[in-house]
C-alpha cells in the first residue's frame, strides 16, 4: 500500500469513526449542547467522501470544502431561525426533515460532481452520470447487506453469552456508544473494499436487468388501479388515512423502474415493443396520481394549516410531480425515452434549488407554518381556544416565538391567555412529554380537575388525585391516549365491594379502585364507548359480589385484578 492509498484509508476511517461517536452521543444524550449538532454535516460529508473516495487527491478535498461551507450555511441559518428571541434554545424534532431533503439532493448531485472530478470538464455525458449513480446506489445497497449479517451475527453472539451468563457483553456491544461507530465503520470499510471490486459493476448491471422487468407487472397495477378509481370513488382511498403516502410511494417505484428499464434513454432492458408500450401508458398515470397527492395534502392544509410536516409533505409531492410530469410529457410528445437524461438533469436542478430556499428566510418550513397558523388564528380560521400555542413556541423556534409574544399583547382574553401559558411552559417537562407521551403534571391535574363526575355530587379527594398522577408517571400507562378532559371521566359506584368505588373511564376501557382504606386496582373491563358516551346511559352495577356493569343497553363484565 503506498502513501497515497494509506493517506486515503486513514480519512476514510477517522470519518467513520468520529462519525459513529457524534452520532451515538446524540442517540444517548437528552440535554446539553450536543444535543444541536449540526446532523446535516456529520452523516452527509463521511458518506460523500466514501462514495467518492477513488478520486482522491486535490480536486475531491475542494469538493469536500466546498460542500462542507454549503450545509454550514444551512445549518447556521437553520440555528438562528431555532433560537427563540427569548433566548432559550430547544430541540425541534422536525429539524429532521432538513436532514432527508438535502441527503436526497446531494446524493443526486454527488455523480454529476465525480464526473466532473474524473474529466474535468463541465460537458459529461448523461450516460457517464447516471452510471456513477447506479454504482453509488449499489455500494450503499451492498454495505446495507454487509450490515445486515454483521449484526446477524452480533446478535447471535449476545444470545450466546447471556446463556453463559456474560451479559455485560452484550450490553456493551449494544450500547449505542458501542453500536453506532462499528456500524460507521463497517460501511466505511465495505464501500472501500466494494470500491476496489471490479464485480460491483456488473452487480449493477444484473440489479438494472432485474429491476427493469419488474416494471411491466408494477405498471399493470398502477394502470389498473386507476380504472377502477371511477367505479370505487376516492373515499375508500381517503378513508385509509395514509392515501398521500401510498400514492407517493407508488409515483417512486415508478419513476425509480422507468430509470432502471430504460438506462440513459440511448437503450433499454425492455426489448419487447408490447411490454414496452404498457410501461410506457403507466408514465402517463404519473400526472394523475400527482394530481391526487396535491389534492390530499392541499386539502389537509385547508382544513388545519401549514405545519412543518405538512410543508414537508408538499415538497415530496412536488418533487415526485416535477419528474412524473416531465416523463408523461416525454411520451406523449414521443420524445420517450431519448429525453430521459434532460428530464432528470433539469428535474435535480429545480429541486436542489427548492432543497436550497427552504433552507433560507424565502421558503423556511418553520417561518411559513408560524406565520399561516397566526394568519388562521386571526382570521377566525381556527378558534382562540384550539390554537395550539404550546406548538408554536417549541416546534416553530424563532418564528412560533415571536408569533407568541405578539398573541400575548391581543385583546381577546383566550388568545392572551393562551400565549402566556405557552410561554411560561417548563421547556424539560414540555421534552419529557414528547420523549415518553407523559403529559406535564400541571396539565394532568387541570384535566382530573375539568374531566366529568358522575353522580355531580361527588368529588375526587386528594389521595384519589395523587394515585391517579401516579399510574399517570408510569412507563406503559393506561393513560398514555388522554389528551383533553373529555378523554377521561370518574364514575362512583358500588361494584367490588359493599363500599363505593371509583371507576377510571377511558376510551373503551373502564379501570375500577377500591378508595377505602388503601386506593388500588380492583378490576377493569372493555367495550366500546367514550367516557362521555358512558355516562350519560346512567350506569349501574347489576349481578351480587363484584359486580357486573349495565350502560344502556350493553352490559360489561368485570375482571378482578386483587
Amino acid at each position: 500500500m503506498n502513501e497515497f492509498e494509506r493517506q486515503r484509508y486513514f480519512w476514510v476511517i477517522s470519518s467513520a469513526l468520529i462519525q459513529g461517536i457524534l452520532l451515538g452521543v446524540y442517540a444517548v444524550i437528552k440535554s446539553g449542547a450536543l444535543l444541536y449538532m449540526p446532523l446535516t454535516i456529520i452523516i452527509i460529508i463521511p458518506f460523500v467522501l466514501w462514495l467518492t473516495q477513488e478520486y482522491w487527491g486535490r480536486r475531491l478535498n475542494n469538493f469536500l470544502a466546498g460542500l462542507f461551507v454549503v450545509l454550514l450555511i444551512f445549518y447556521l441559518y437553520r440555528l438562528w431561525s431555532l433560537y427563540s428571541p427569548s433566548g432559550s434554545f430547544y430541540v425541534v424534532p422536525s429539524q429532521k426533515s432538513d436532514l432527508i431533503r438535502i441527503s436526497i439532493a446531494i446524493f443526486l448531485l454527488i455523480p454529476f460532481f465525480q464526473c466532473r472530478i474524473a474529466t474535468w470538464s463541465w460537458e459529461i455525458p448523461y450516460s457517464e452520470i447516471f452510471f456513477q449513480l447506479c454504482r453509488n446506489l449499489f455500494l450503499l445497497f451492498q454495505a446495507g447487506i454487509v450490515i445486515a449479517v454483521f449484526w446477524g451475527l452480533l446478535v447471535t453472539a449476545g444470545l450466546l453469552f447471556d446463556i453463559v451468563g456474560l451479559e455485560i457483553i452484550p450490553y456493551i456491544i449494544f450500547n449505542p456508544l458501542m453500536a453506532v461507530p462499528l456500524t460507521s465503520l463497517i460501511i466505511a470499510i465495505s464501500i472501500s473494499v466494494a470500491i476496489k471490486h471490479p464485480g460491483i459493476d456488473s452487480l449493477g448491471r444484473w440489479l438494472l436487468s432485474v429491476l427493469a422487468w419488474l416494471l411491466p407487472f408494477f405498471s399493470v397495477l398502477s394502470v389498473g388501479f386507476i380504472l377502477c378509481l371511477p367505479f370505487s370513488g376516492l373515499k375508500a382511498l381517503w378513508d385509509t388515512g395514509q392515501a398521500s403516502t401510498l400514492m407517493l410511494l407508488l409515483q417512486f417505484g415508478t419513476i425509480i423502474l422507468a430509470n432502471a428499464a430504460w438506462l440513459d434513454g440511448t437503450k433499454s432492458n425492455l426489448k419487447n415493443n408490447y411490454i414496452n408500450l404498457i410501461s410506457q401508458i403507466s408514465l402517463l398515470c404519473l400526472p394523475i396520481y400527482f394530481a391526487m397527492c396535491l389534492y390530499s395534502v392541499g386539502l389537509r392544509i385547508q382544513q388545519y394549516g401549514l405545519s412543518v410536516d405538512r410543508i414537508q409533505a408538499m415538497f415530496m409531492v412536488v418533487i415526485t410531480g416535477i419528474w412524473g410530469l416531465s416523463y408523461a410529457f416525454a411520451v406523449l410528445l414521443r420524445k420517450w425515452p431519448v429525453s430521459i437524461g434532460r428530464v432528470n438533469m433539469y428535474s435535480v436542478l429545480i429541486m436542489s434549488v427548492i432543497v436550497a430556499v427552504m433552507n433560507s428566510p424565502i421558503l423556511d418550513p418553520y417561518k411559513l407554518a408560524a406565520h399561516d397558523q397566526a394568519w388562521r388564528l386571526k382570521a377566525g380560521k381556527i378558534s382562540p381556544g384550539k390554537f395550539d400555542y404550546v406548538y408554536a413556541r417549541f416546534n416553530l423556534g424563532r418564528y412560533g416565538n415571536e408569533i407568541l409574544n405578539d398573541l400575548k399583547k391581543s385583546d381577546d382574553e383566550i388568545i392572551k391567555s393562551g400565549a402566556n401559558e405557552a410561554l411560561n411552559v417548563e421547556p424539560l417537562e414540555y421534552w419529557n412529554y414528547i420523549d415518553s407521551g407523559i403529559l406535564p403534571v400541571k396539565k394532568r391535574q387541570e384535566i382530573i380537575n375539568n374531566a366529568r363526575v358522575y353522580p355531580e355530587n361527588k368529588n375526587l379527594n386528594k389521595n384519589m388525585t395523587s394515585f391517579i398522577l401516579s399510574e399517570w408517571d408510569k412507563k406503559k400507562s393506561i393513560f398514555k391516549n388522554v389528551k383533553e378532559s373529555d378523554d377521561i371521566a370518574f364514575l362512583f359506584l358500588k361494584v367490588a365491594s359493599d363500599d363505593e368505588n371509583l371507576i377510571i373511564l377511558l376510551e373503551n376501557t373502564g379501570l375500577i379502585l377500591s378508595v377505602q382504606d388503601k386506593i388500588f386496582i380492583a378490576g377493569i373491563f372493555y367495550g366500546r364507548f367514550t367516557p362521555q358516551e358512558f355516562l350519560l346511559n346512567k350506569p349501574e352495577a347489576i349481578e351480587p359480589e363484584f359486580k357486573n356493569i349495565i350502560s344502556g343497553k350493553n352490559i360489561y363484565q368485570v375482571v378482578r385484578l386483587n
